[in-house]
C-alpha cells in the first residue's frame, strides 16, 4: 500500500473509533468495507495490528483492546485528539483530505482557507532545528528600506492567523526574537552547531500572550471581558486564551476571565469586536481600549 493510502487508512481508523466508540474487529471490518478508502479489500487482523502500532508511533494515539467489554477496540488516550500537538494538527489535515477525497462530486462546494507554505524556507528552518545548527537569513521589516542579515538559534516555528513565524535566539545575548517567514530571503543552514536550552517549552513561552506578540514590558494581568448577545456563545465555544474561564453571567451577557499580557494584538482583536465585548477590569485597560476607539472616531471626523 502506498504511503498516501496508508495515512488515509490511519486517519480513517482514528476517526471511526473516535466517532462510534469501542468497536470489535468485526464491526470495524464491516465499516471499513463500506468506506471508499477500502476499495472493497478487507482489512486483516495482521494489517490492523500493524496500523495500530504505526498510529501510536506517528500520532501518539493508542488504540487498545478491552477484553472486559467483549474484545472491543477504543482510543485509550482520548485527550490526544483534543490537543494542539503537531500530531493532532497533521491528523486533522489528513482527515480533511480524506473527507474531500470521498466526496469529489462536491469538491467545488468545499471552500478552504489557504495557508501559505512559505516555499522551502519553512522546511529549511525545521531541518535546521532538527540538526541543531544556526540559521542564517536576510530579513526586511515592513518599515525598513533594506534587508538585514541575521544568524540565530532556531527554537520553534508557530502558525498564527495563516502566517508562519520563527522564534529565534541570538547566540551572543541569548535574547529571543520573532521573525515572519514571508519577510525572509536567502535562508541557509549554517555549519555552526548550538545547544538548545532543554528547559525551553514553546507552548509555555507563548502561553502568556494572545498570539505571537510577546512584549514582556506589558505585565501579566487578570482581565474580565463581558461578551454580549451571540458573542458570549462564540467565546464559550472558541476561547480567546487557554486560561479563559466563565466567572459570571447576566441578562444577555457572560463575563470571562483571562490571565495574560494584554498586548496590542489582543486589544486590536477586542476593538474589532467592540460592538459585542467590553473590558470590565482592569479599568486602566478599559481606558486604553477606549482611547484606541476614540482615535478611530477622530480619524473619521
Amino acid at each position: 500500500m502506498r504511503h498516501k493510502d496508508l495515512f488515509k487508512t490511519y486517519i480513517w481508523l482514528i476517526e471511526t473509533i473516535h466517532r462510534f466508540g469501542a468497536l470489535t474487529l468485526s464491526e470495524l471490518g464491516d465499516l471499513w468495507l463500506k468506506s471508499s478508502i477500502s476499495e472493497g479489500v478487507p482489512m486483516s487482523r495482521t494489517s490492523f495490528n500493524r496500523h495500530r502500532e504505526e498510529i501510536e508511533d506517528i500520532f501518539g494515539i493508542k488504540i487498545v483492546c478491552s477484553r472486559s467489554i467483549g474484545n472491543k477496540y477504543s482510543i485509550e488516550n482520548i485527550s490526544a485528539m483534543d490537543s494542539n500537538s503537531v500530531e493532532n494538527w497533521m491528523a486533522n489535515t489528513i482527515s480533511i483530505n480524506n473527507i474531500i477525497a470521498e466526496n469529489k462530486s462536491v469538491k467545488d462546494r468545499i471552500l478552504l482557507e489557504s495557508i501559505p507554505s512559505e516555499g522551502g524556507n519553512l522546511q529549511t528552518a525545521i531541518v535546521t532545528m532538527r540538526k541543531s545548527n544556526l540559521l542564517e537569513f536576510d530579513y526586511k521589516k515592513y518599515y525598513s528600506a533594506a534587508y538585514k542579515h541575521y544568524v540565530i538559534e532556531p527554537y520553534c516555528v508557530k502558525l498564527y492567523h495563516r502566517r508562519w513565524y520563527l522564534l529565534g535566539r541570538y547566540p551572543e545575548t541569548k535574547d529571543f526574537r520573532l521573525f515572519a517567514f514571508d519577510r525572509m530571503s536567502n535562508v541557509n543552514i549554517s555549519t555552526v552547531k548550538f545547544k538548545i536550552d532543554k528547559a525551553f517549552d514553546g507552548s509555555e513561552y507563548f502561553n502568556e500572550c494572545f498570539g505571537v506578540a510577546l512584549n514582556t514590558s506589558v505585565p501579566v494581568q487578570k482581565i474580565i471581558i463581558r461578551a454580549y448577545i451571540n458573542e458570549r456563545y462564540y467565546l464559550r465555544d472558541l476561547p480567546l486564551h487557554p486560561t479563559q474561564r466563565l466567572v459570571g453571567e447576566g441578562d444577555g451577557y457572560f463575563d470571562y476571565e483571562i490571565t495574560m499580557r494584554p498586548t496590542e494584538d489582543f486589544l486590536g482583536y477586542l476593538l474589532s469586536r467592540s460592538n459585542f465585548v467590553k473590558i470590565i477590569s482592569p479599568k486602566s485597560l478599559a481606558n486604553q481600549l477606549k482611547q484606541m476607539a476614540q482615535s478611530i472616531v477622530d480619524r473619521y471626523n
